[in-house]
């Protein structure tokens, strides 16, 4: 799908990668994210080639350096917000103790502590994508990739989103890179990309 792509992302930065449906964004972030794998050429994260990783170091990579927010929040139905949160910590093994607190702190930063008991399906939608931001920051990464993360919200609620995910980037050195057709998103930009046809122009 992509030829002769060159882009770098600046560490700390706010880029937004626009294109229209089809367009090739979503699966510029997944090759980012290690959810689809390149065909060729390379990918760098932290001075580190992925290419040379094993499935192992590149799942542990993941794990612990690139939280992922999906489009639709993708939280588990049957599970409450406070375990969702957690499932990242349940998966790396991260004690319970610690894990808990953890999520109690992300909750209350994000303005989520009094929903923490509910399902998915009794929160509002801006309430689950901040679930779903928490969830992607449980580990402290050093990166946030986030595919259409506003999609499914109003303007208002949109517009909280972005603004937490901006001052969390500001307040903890954290690079975020968000795919969207949303002018709304894009004013959030640092660096703007524009994907078209298979190829990136760096705006």
């Amino acid at each position: 799908m992509f030829s002769d792509v060159n882009l770098t992302i600046p560490s700390s930065s706010f880029t937004v990668l626009m294109g229209e449906s089809g367009s090739g964004k979503t699966t510029l972030l997944n090759i980012m994210g290690g959810l689809e794998p390149q065909t060729s050429g390379e990918v760098i994260i932290e001075q580190q080639n992925l290419k040379n990783f094993n499935a192992r170091q590149r799942t542990d990579f993941y794990r612990h350096k690139v939280g992922l927010i999906f489009q639709g929040s993708y939280l588990q139905p049957q599970l409450t917000l406070f375990e969702n949160i957690s499932l990242p910590g349940v998966f790396a093994k991260m004690p319970r103790v610690e894990r808990d607190q953890r999520v109690r702190e992300l909750a209350k930063d994000l303005g989520i502590s009094e929903v923490l008991n509910s399902l998915p399906s009794q929160v509002s939608g801006g309430q689950a994508e901040r679930a779903c931001i928490a969830r992607a920051l449980l580990l402290n990464p050093k990166i946030i990739l986030a595919d259409e993360p506003t999609s499914n919200l109003d303007e208002k609620n949109a517009n909280i989103i972005l603004q937490l995910l901006n001052n969390i980037r500001l307040q903890r050195g954290i690079t975020v890179v968000v795919s969207s057709h949303s002018q709304l998103v894009a004013s959030f930009a640092t660096q703007l990309v524009a994907v078209k046809n298979g190829t990136i122009y760096v705006q």
